[in-house]
C-alpha cells in the first residue's frame, strides 16, 4: 500500500482551516450566544431570587405587622375591658350610692310624714279632749259663782299695760262684760269695783252674755283682750298642748 504523505498534510491542513473558520465564525458566536444566554439565564434566576427573597421579607413583614395588629388589638381589648370593668364598678358604686340616698330620702320622707300625720292626729285629739272636757264642764259650771273668776279677771287687768288701762279708764262709752249667764246685782256691783280699783275710776258696764265662754267673764273692748273665762283657761291649755314637743327625740 502507498502512503501520499502530501494528501495527508493537505487534508491536515484542510482540516485546520475547516477549523479555525469554524472556530471563527460558528463556534465564537455560539460560544457568545451561550455566554449571553447563561448570563441572562443568571440575571434572571438572580432578579427571581431577588424576588423571591423580596417577596419572603413582604410576607416576613406582613406577618410582623399582623402579630403587631394582633398584639395591638389584644392590648386595645385588654385596656377596654379593663376601662369597661372600671366603669361598671364606679357605676354600679354610684347606682348603689343614689339608691341609698333614695332610701334616705325616702325615709326622711315616711318619718315627715308620720310626725305630721302624729302631729295632725295629736292636734285633732287636744281639740277634741279640749271640746269634750268643755262639754263636761258645762253642767258642772252652772253651779260655780262667778266670784271663782273674779280674781283672775282683776289680775288680767292689772297685768295690762299702762295705756290700755288709761285707755279703758278714759273712755266714755260702757264698757262691753261678757258672761256665760247674766250677771246678778253682786255680780255687777263686784265686777265695777274692781274696775273701779284697776282703772282708777267707776265704769258703766254693758253687760252680754254668752253661754261659750262656759263660767267666768271677760272684756268685749276693741283692741283689749281681758279673758277670764273657762273657755280661755280651755283654749290656753289646748294651746300649751299644740306647743308642747310631741317626739322630742326626732331632731337628733
Amino acid at each position: 500500500m502507498h502512503f501520499d504523505w502530501w494528501t495527508l498534510v493537505l487534508q491536515a491542513v484542510n482540516l485546520l482551516v475547516l477549523v479555525a473558520i469554524l472556530g471563527r465564525f460558528l463556534f465564537r458566536p455560539m460560544a457568545r450566544i451561550v455566554a449571553d444566554r447563561q448570563a441572562e439565564a443568571d440575571r434572571l434566576l438572580d432578579e427571581a431570587r431577588a424576588a423571591r427573597d423580596a417577596a419572603e421579607a413582604a410576607a416576613r413583614e406582613a406577618q410582623a405587622r399582623r402579630d403587631s395588629v394582633l398584639i395591638d388589638r389584644k392590648a386595645i381589648v385588654e385596656e377596654a375591658r379593663k376601662e369597661a370593668e372600671v366603669q361598671r364598678v364606679a357605676l354600679l358604686k354610684e347606682t348603689e350610692a343614689e339608691v341609698a340616698r333614695e332610701r334616705s330620702d325616702a325615709a326622711d320622707q315616711i318619718r315627715r310624714l308620720r310626725q305630721t300625720e302624729e302631729a295632725r292626729i295629736g292636734q285633732r285629739a287636744n281639740a277634741l279632749s279640749i271640746e269634750v272636757a268643755g262639754k263636761l264642764l258645762e253642767e258642772p259650771a252652772k253651779s260655780l259663782p262667778l266670784s271663782a273668776f273674779l280674781g283672775g279677771f282683776e289680775r288680767a287687768i292689772a297685768a295690762m299695760p299702762e295705756a290700755s288701762r288709761k285707755s279703758l279708764g278714759e273712755s266714755r262709752k260702757p264698757l262691753g262684760i261678757v258672761s256665760a249667764r247674766p250677771l246678778d246685782e253682786a255680780d255687777r256691783k263686784a265686777v265695777r269695783a274692781i274696775l273701779t280699783r284697776t282703772l282708777g275710776r267707776d265704769r258703766d258696764i254693758a253687760e252680754e252674755v254668752d253661754p261659750a265662754l262656759i263660767a267666768g267673764l271677760r272684756i268685749a273692748a276693741e283692741g283689749i283682750e281681758v279673758d277670764a273665762s273657762l273657755r280661755a283657761g280651755l283654749d290656753r291649755v289646748a294651746a300649751a298642748l299644740e306647743a308642747k314637743p310631741e317626739h322630742p327625740d326626732d331632731g337628733k
